[in-house]
């Protein structure tokens, strides 16, 4: 706004001074402003106040967040906020991204598709004294469920150390009860077993499982676990090493402290395994006696509408 003043001979006077024109300025300004409007200096403040504030809150929420994290966030790669493409040296443990020695390889952060390894014994943890001595008590059990257990404990398959071709992590196998080792059905009378101890053709020699369980209860169990191995070198030697085969209930090897192998999560051979399927009380209770209640019902309701049409029809009959 540019102001002029004017004499009172009508001349035009010269042009007040910045310290004298700033008064009438502020005055001509609240004149020609609107009721209600407030002033820009009052519009500056309110703006520069809310960057204050803002920044305030940041820098408190930044302090806040060093004091409970122990450090800036973005020098944590490890936090769940930051994405960095190049890790900060010394944010993490060294064993994440590696160290410049050669020896120890860095953190390859694509795992192997097959398994990581976590840990490898040495060849000196897997000698014999330091194997699990394991019980099995074969009485009344089904013979190829228990002889597949008995080759999981041997071959050590149930150790979480366990590696296909590397670790030998197994544990010696103690067999008690082997001529009450069952099988279900008619295998009892037609289970047979061949053996050949001249490697001819003419010297092979049958045996039912009926009898090979009188005359040598314990050749039923070692053919039956080595049914299970793979046939090589290795297989062979834990074969003749860790299977203990003992009749009866007592056995040799109490000073090893052998531990009981859990029973129950083996089959039992009962007497209905003996008998045909659709006889056995199992079966008759859960798959033959609802199908009768289902059939006996279906047909009680069909005589009862049938009886019922036949009144009918005779009612009307007599009432006609």
């Amino acid at each position: 706004l540019k102001l002029s003043a004017q004499s009172g001979s009508g001349a035009p006077a010269e042009p007040l001074s910045q310290a004298s024109r700033e008064p009438q300025t502020r005055a001509m300004e609240m004149q020609l402003r609107p009721q209600g409007q407030p002033h820009r200096d009052t519009r500056r403040l309110g703006t520069l106040a809310g960057l204050g504030f803002a920044a305030l809150i940041a820098t408190s929420s930044g302090s806040l967040r060093e004091a409970f994290t122990g450090g800036f966030v973005a020098n944590r790669p490890a936090g769940s906020y930051v994405m960095l493409d190049k890790p900060v040296d010394g944010a993490t443990c060294l064993h994440a991204y590696g160290t410049k020695d050669k020896v120890r390889p860095e953190w390859n952060e694509f795992p192997n598709p097959f398994g990581t390894e976590a840990y490898r014994p040495v060849v000196d943890m897997m000698d014999d004294k330091y194997r699990q001595w394991v019980h099995f008590d074969a009485e009344g059990k089904d013979v190829e469920d228990l002889s597949g257990k008995i080759y999981h404990v041997m071959r050590g398959k149930d150790n979480p150390l366990f590696q296909p071709r590397s670790c030998d992590v197994g544990a010696f196998a103690i067999v008690t009860n082997c001529e009450k080792v069952r099988v279900p059905g008619l295998d009892f009378h037609y289970k047979c077993y061949f053996r050949n101890m001249r490697q001819h053709p003419g010297a092979t020699k049958v045996e039912r499982f009926a009898d090979l369980q009188v005359r040598f209860p314990e050749r039923i169990m070692m053919k039956e676990v080595w049914k299970c191995f793979p046939k090589n070198p290795i297989s062979r030697n834990i074969f003749k090493t860790r299977l203990k085969l003992f009749q009866g209930p007592n056995h040799l090897y109490y000073h090893k402290d052998p531990v009981e192998y859990r029973m129950n999560k083996i089959k039992d051979v009962t007497h209905e395994d003996m008998m045909p399927y659709k006889d056995r009380r199992s079966v008759f209770y859960t798959k033959n006696l609802p199908r009768m209640n289902y059939i006996r019902k279906k047909v009680e309701a069909e005589t009862k509408q049938k009886t019922l049409v036949a009144f009918k029809d005779f009612l009307s009959e007599e009432l006609t």
